[in-house]
């Protein structure tokens, strides 16, 4: 199988005039050479799209932006859609170019064999959506769609990774983990070799459970449809080292200034490759630690912090960073043996909810109040915290279950 979805790939390669294949070469030789983008090509770009200054003056885009410039494209010119998973809902489709999905494709040909999948490889991947058994099959793949998390269909989808010996999971690592705790508990031998995580932020602590876990190679990629593979690990825990063939990115402040190394800023993609509908200065939502410059660009992200939207706040209303709490939470459960997947809710300005999956084995109480504890001396002494004990965590649209949310109204 291996060899005809490797044969089936060269075909349409070769059919679409060999541009794939000559953009992966490209793009691997941009990276491996770790070459800075072009200035001269950023310039270039914003010229072709008729805009005027520099890229450091140009305002934010937003989706509303994208969809007014979208309903104004020669729809002749439209080969494919890349949809979004409207987990914040936002749900809209981004038009692709030929040309745009082959740098599309090509891109995520060679950020896959970097982090150890090898086209024609067998497989498993974790999304919100079925595709066509026809698809699958051509591309070897093996779509696991977790609509809900129960251990039977936990139980399901490890039998079928262990029969058909897939090498190769790529999905939520929120799914993942379930899993890999899966696996470790029954001590099931399996095939996985490497693991690629992609949609969601998870914590350290979890990202090392799985690799002790599974005892495989594990990194942690961050794209969205909109601009396509935006940065990526090179190993394990390592920084998220930015797509340099035609992604710019930014970390700005309330300003619109770049932060400093080690400061936080909302993520601001340019995609050079986006020639339907520009996309000059996109605030993707998120919120990310810069770590490395070069030259005044920003080559490497230490981590990614979660969306604005997720952003909580103490009782006195002053916002606090959402992941700063994950080890007020997991390092109880963790200290006592219990690694559940939960996730964290604020429901009004003083009302938290703390919503944790069924497991075998009940949390005791004094880690719970531990739990409790931890937070009230963050979020405030008059904090209510609510804990919830649930048979599933409630998936968003887009298949993501987010470990923090603000739901207040």
């Amino acid at each position: 199988m291996k060899y005809l979805t490797k044969a089936i790939f060269s075909i349409y390669d070769k059919v679409s005039g060999g541009k794939i294949d000559e953009n992966y070469r490209v793009i691997k030789a941009c990276h491996q050479q770790e070459k800075e983008i072009d200035a001269q090509a950023i310039e270039a770009y914003l010229r072709s799209h008729n805009i005027e200054g520099g890229l450091a003056v140009q305002p934010l885009m937003t989706k509303k932006d994208i969809s007014k410039k979208i309903a104004t494209i020669d729809v002749n010119a439209i080969h494919t859609y890349a949809y979004t998973g409207g987990s914040y809902g936002e749900p809209f489709k981004i038009p692709y170019s030929k040309s745009r999905a082959f740098i599309r494709t090509a891109s995520f040909k060679y950020f896959n064999e970097a982090a150890g999948y090898q086209l024609g490889d067998a497989f498993m991947l974790i999304a919100a959506k079925q595709k066509p058994k026809w698809w699958q099959f051509l591309r070897n793949e093996h779509r696991f769609v977790p609509t809900n998390l129960t251990q039977d269909k936990v139980a399901d989808a490890v039998k079928h990774l262990v029969a058909q010996k897939l090498t190769v999971v790529i999905g939520f690592p929120s799914v993942i983990f379930e899993l890999a705790s899966y696996i470790k508990n029954k001590q099931i031998k399996h095939p996985i070799k490497s693991v690629i995580f992609t949609s969601e932020p998870i914590e350290a602590i979890k990202k090392q459970f799985i690799k002790d876990a599974l005892n495989c190679e594990v990194i942690d990629r961050y794209s969205n449809e909109e601009v396509g593979l935006i940065a990526q690990q090179k190993t394990f825990g390592s920084a998220y080292y930015t797509n340099r063939y035609n992604v710019v990115v930014e970390l700005l402040d309330n300003d619109l200034k770049p932060v400093k190394v080690g400061e936080v800023g909302k993520v601001v993609v340019t995609d050079l490759a986006a020639d339907l509908v520009p996309i000059v200065r996109y605030d993707t939502g998120d919120l990310a630690v810069a770590q490395e410059y070069r030259n005044g660009q920003l080559f490497a992200i230490g981590s990614i912090s979660g969306r604005i939207t997720e952003q909580l706040f103490t009782t006195n209303a002053a916002p606090v960073a959402s992941l700063a709490l994950g080890p007020l939470i997991h390092m109880p459960l963790s200290t006592a043996g219990y690694f559940p997947q939960y996730q964290f809710a604020q429901i009004a300005k003083t009302s938290y909810q703390l919503r944790i999956r069924k497991t075998n084995e009940q949390v005791p109480a004094q880690v719970l109040e531990q739990i409790t504890n931890n937070l009230k001396n963050v979020l405030g002494q008059d904090a209510s915290i609510e804990h919830l004990f649930v048979d599933d965590i409630k998936p968003q649209p887009s298949g993501k279950r987010p470990i923090y949310k603000n739901e207040m109204q």
